[in-house]
């Protein structure tokens, strides 16, 4: 049984194979031009607003603050195109959040946009994302996926040499 993470979260939702490669600890290209903007955006972006970095458990969270007696988890990205594996990634921190006691809304930032998108841990939310997690558990513990052909994404990816090359 896999220790599933915000990271995998997000990689199932833009690409099943991607999240198998990540959930096998096959590691992708560490100097991949879009990793490297996505890490500097991350440092460089909202220096001075709340507590970066914050590891609970086996979450990482980009950043925390409280705002009016209330904590505010953001996900910082660099830019609407993988927003929907965000969202998804962010729920699932909240989820874990609320497992632990702790309530806490959502937020989505895309500096060089400047877009702030909330996020709220609804019910319906709730479930589809442990109905996620379990599917992620099926596609872990399975061969891996074809690619995905014809996918404009591939070519940003850290893997796109091991899936393409």
């Amino acid at each position: 049984m896999i220790d599933i993470n915000g990271s995998l979260v997000l990689s199932y939702t833009n690409c099943r194979r991607e999240a198998w490669l990540m959930a096998h600890r096959i590691i992708p290209e560490q100097d991949n031009t879009s990793m490297s903007l996505g890490r500097l955006i991350h440092e460089a972006s909202y220096e001075n607003r709340g507590e970066k970095d914050v590891s609970i458990d086996n979450i990482k969270l980009d950043m925390v603050e409280e705002k009016k007696g209330k904590t505010i988890v953001s996900e910082i990205k660099k830019s609407k195109y993988s927003l929907e594996g965000a969202r998804d990634q962010l729920l699932f921190y909240l989820l874990r959040l609320k497992e632990m006691g702790v309530q806490a809304e959502g937020q989505l930032l895309v500096p060089k946009e400047k877009k702030k998108i909330t996020i709220t841990l609804t019910e319906e939310e709730e479930e589809r994302i442990k109905k996620l997690c379990e599917e992620i558990q099926k596609l872990v513990e399975g061969p891996i996926p074809e690619i995905e052909r014809a996918q404009n994404k591939c070519k940003n990816c850290a893997y796109y040499t091991y899936c393409w090359v």
